[in-house]
């Protein structure tokens, strides 16, 4: 029988110019040596846009760090004795994220399709949902995208039952990434199906074939917790 994997979502902050120049050197040396570990089946480090990260400019000081797992053991085993991660983790001041299992999703990640031959958990009413939306924006479509991306962000503010949202990606302007987290189903569906500000984004994404490549994975949430600082950094 196939096994749920395991999903980690973590984001650090650097603080102070020396501390975020390391970080950002560490952003080009993962796309050229991806991570790995036992049981690790999926792993990207992401950089992250300026404010809730829906931006061309970039947020120095704040990462991202998404792996999908066979089991949960492999990747606590991994946060506690990998060499590598614990030199990253430990040059950066605050941490934050969650661990999760994938309820559905579609589409690939680099021609990656995480939820093949995967079994998914099931969601209750009352758990927290967390959203992974990605996508490869084409080179002759990226200025009409950003063009349209602060008006259609700007309202999520005003969203009560949005926990946490932030703009991620691998490369600037192409290669893009949501992640956020919601109160509970009922309130994201709200939202992506019911919302009159979220209905013109996804219209314009059909009519004018923003990507070249997408995905989205909804999540349900295991273990969240709020920014909190690494001791010994």
């Amino acid at each position: 029988m196939a096994s749920t994997p395991f999903i980690t979502v973590r984001f650090f902050r650097w603080q102070g110019r020396k501390a975020q120049w390391w970080a950002f050197g560490s952003q080009g040396f993962a796309l050229r040596q991806p991570w790995s570990a036992d049981g690790l089946r999926f792993a990207k480090q992401l950089g992250s846009g300026a404010g809730s990260g829906f931006s061309i400019w970039p947020d120095f000081s704040t990462y991202a760090w998404f792996g999908v797992w066979d089991t949960e053991a492999q990747a606590s085993a991994f946060f506690a004795g990998d060499t590598r991660w614990a030199e990253w983790r430990a040059s950066a001041h605050e941490e934050w994220g969650w661990d999760a299992q994938p309820v559905r999703g579609h589409g690939s990640w680099g021609g990656v399709h995480l939820l093949e031959g995967a079994a998914l958990a099931t969601l209750n009413p009352t758990d927290e949902v967390a959203v992974l939306t990605r996508a490869r924006i084409k080179w002759s479509q990226a200025i009409r995208f950003w063009w349209n991306v602060p008006g259609a962000s700007r309202h999520l503010d005003q969203l009560p039952d949005l926990m946490y949202r932030k703009g991620v990606g691998e490369l600037p302007l192409v290669e893009q990434a949501t992640l956020s987290v919601w109160r509970n189903a009922e309130a994201l569906d709200a939202f992506a199906y019911r919302s009159r500000e979220h209905a013109p984004m996804v219209r314009k994404t059909r009519e004018f074939g923003w990507y070249s490549e997408e995905m989205f994975l909804r999540m349900k949430v295991l273990t969240r917790w709020e920014p909190r600082p690494i001791l010994g950094a």
